[in-house]
């Protein structure tokens, strides 16, 4: 359920990638930094995102430089380092920890049981650091678990649940500005699972998994069903972009220029490319009937 929250490239001039780059190399050093090959793993566009917004939020001493990797041994890359680079190391521990979990549950894949087990021993250091934000994860994915479970079609109670979990995990700190990334990370985050379900509809009509948008798609029509996505989708990233324009990040900041990119741009591209796809073979079915 990760990576759909990214940037759109092609909007954004050569040194604003290069910020995000070092956001995003910065993660990853972070992560191999505080957790070694196993956490260097767990790297993601959507923690990226959440490092971006806290440092944009607080802006706090940030210390940029190039540097190589393992990945990039020839070519040095931009680098940046700060606290809320580190916090978003420690809670896409969290995250991947819960989601390779749920890879086991319902794919039984021994290569998720694996790498749970490999982050499991990270969680008591990380629960005590971060109780509230890990308190929520936990007791937010119960709940959508139960949900699933029970073959919910209710997509409110479903994003609900997910939002409330990234809304738990933007709030670094309980200040002025949490109900406002509380707000944010629900609408972004009832997004990345209703993408997450049109993204895997096919594939888990073949397997048999639960899948949040089954319903609609066994009631509507193609067409409506899409138009329908697209409307929920909206809506979603309505919320996050209402809350978004309440924080004090000025668009043309570093920062803030990929934060407006992202938001308004980047999120919408793998939702393109996932509709172009099927509107492809749905095109080829009808030429082959």
């Amino acid at each position: 359920m990760f990576g759909y929250v990214t940037i759109y490239r092609k909007d954004l001039p050569p040194e604003a990638i290069d910020r995000y780059q070092a956001y995003y190399c910065g993660l990853c050093d972070a992560l191999g930094r505080k957790y070694g090959a196993a956490g260097r793993m767990t790297l993601s566009y959507d923690m990226t995102f959440a490092a971006i917004l806290l440092s944009g939020l607080y802006d706090p001493e940030t210390r940029f430089s190039t540097g190589r990797c393992v990945p990039h041994p020839v070519k040095a890359r931009p680098r940046a380092a700060n606290r809320y680079l580190d916090y978003a190391a420690d809670l896409g521990i969290v995250l991947a920890y819960y989601n390779e979990l749920d890879n086991w549950q319902d794919e039984h894949s021994r290569g998720s049981l694996r790498r749970a087990r490999k982050l499991e021993q990270f969680l008591p250091a990380l629960q005590a650091a971060h109780p509230a934000q890990c308190a929520a994860v936990e007791a937010r994915l119960k709940e959508l678990s139960a949900l699933e479970a029970a073959g919910s079609s209710d997509l409110d109670a479903l994003c609900g649940c997910f939002g409330a979990l990234l809304g738990a995990v933007f709030q670094y700190q309980q200040d002025l500005w949490a109900p406002v990334l509380d707000r944010l990370g629900r609408g972004l985050g009832g997004f990345i699972y209703l993408m997450d379900a049109y993204d895997d509809l096919e594939k888990d009509a073949k397997s048999g998994s639960f899948n949040a948008l089954a319903v609609l798609h066994h009631t509507l029509g193609a067409d409506a069903f899409e138009q329908r996505c697209h409307e929920l989708f909206t809506q979603q990233l309505g919320i996050c972009a209402e809350a978004f324009q309440l924080l004090p990040i000025l668009q043309d900041s570093p920062e803030g220029q990929l934060l407006y990119n992202t938001i308004y741009s980047g999120v919408w591209c793998k939702y393109t490319l996932i509709k172009a796809q099927r509107d492809k073979r749905r095109e080829a079915e009808r030429r082959h009937a």
